[in-house]
């Protein structure tokens, strides 16, 4: 769906459906708490599913609000189930997820920008609002460029370097103070690119460790200035795979060749990946590479 400003409702009437799994995630939410918009904060991690969240109709009825917002939540079938049930569905999201699009508007047919900033198209939040609340606009919504295009988004939408390290360090701010033990996972995951390999113009990046390690490597990346270059990440002994800063056309070449249980593409289009988590069909770094050739 195409998130715009046509018949939005008063936020009094909202409730808002988002994990606090990321940097964006949390931006969004703290927004939300200071527009006064009602919260379901998820605790699922990345890949929540809505049909996994527990107790949500349960939440809805005690919320009684007759919109509902999903942040990067997907499940259809349970969409359609509360739209029956009579509430306004509206759903803030910038990616694929096996045969679910949300990357593509259907009505422009060009990509989404991320959630944070749909979110805040939606909640029809001001520059003065967010300036109000003590941000600054413009690094809040590098929160969520960085989300979905990485550096390189940031560097596309003019951004001075001045400009790019005030978002790094909100993000890491918002990161020491959401996952303590970051400091840790970074230095595993220098340690990790220090083992790195290359293999026919990728980057290939492999860690015992899994969690939020690919986040950590991709910021890694960063200090190294090769944000740019194609990589493939294999997180948790092989749990999680990623392709990352690549082309649509490749991401695409993935999605036809990899039929996993739980794939998806992320980062607008430019990044595939693969979770094996739970899943008696696993991708491997062998898989994605014979796709890749």
């Amino acid at each position: 769906m195409s998130v715009n400003n046509e018949g939005i409702n008063n936020r009094s009437s909202v409730v808002l459906l988002c994990p606090d799994n990321d940097s964006e995630a949390h931006t969004i939410l703290a927004l939300a708490e200071k527009a006064g918009i009602a919260i379901i904060r998820s605790e699922q991690p990345h890949g929540a599913k809505l049909e996994l969240e527990p107790d949500l109709d349960s939440k809805l009825i005690s919320f009684g609000k007759s919109e509902i917002w999903i942040v990067e939540t997907p499940g259809i079938e349970k969409e359609e189930k509360l739209r029956k049930r009579g509430f306004i569905v509206k759903i803030i999201d910038h990616h694929t997820y096996n045969d679910i699009d949300r990357l593509i508007d259907p009505i422009t047919n060009t990509r989404k920008p991320s959630s944070l900033e749909q979110f805040i198209t939606l909640a029809n939040i001001s520059d003065d609002e967010i300036k109000t609340w003590g941000f600054d606009p413009k690094t809040i919504r590098g929160i969520g460029i960085m989300d979905a295009r990485y550096v390189q988004g940031l560097r596309e939408a003019n951004y001075t370097q001045e400009e790019m390290n005030l978002v790094y360090k909100m993000q890491r701010e918002i990161t020491a103070a959401t996952r303590p033990d970051f400091a840790k996972v970074l230095a595993t995951a220098e340690e990790d690119w220090k083992n790195r390999t290359e293999w026919n113009g990728y980057l290939i990046i492999q860690s015992k460790h899994g969690g939020d390690m690919r986040s950590a490597i991709s910021e890694v990346s960063i200090y190294n200035n090769a944000d740019t270059i194609p990589m493939i990440i294999s997180t948790g002994d092989g749990e999680k795979i990623s392709v990352q800063n690549v082309t649509t056309e490749i991401v695409n070449k993935l999605k036809e060749n990899i039929k996993g249980e739980d794939t998806y593409s992320f980062g607008s289009g430019r990044c595939w990946g693969a979770d094996n988590k739970n899943h008696d069909k696993k991708v491997t770094l062998q898989d994605v590479i014979e796709a890749l050739k």
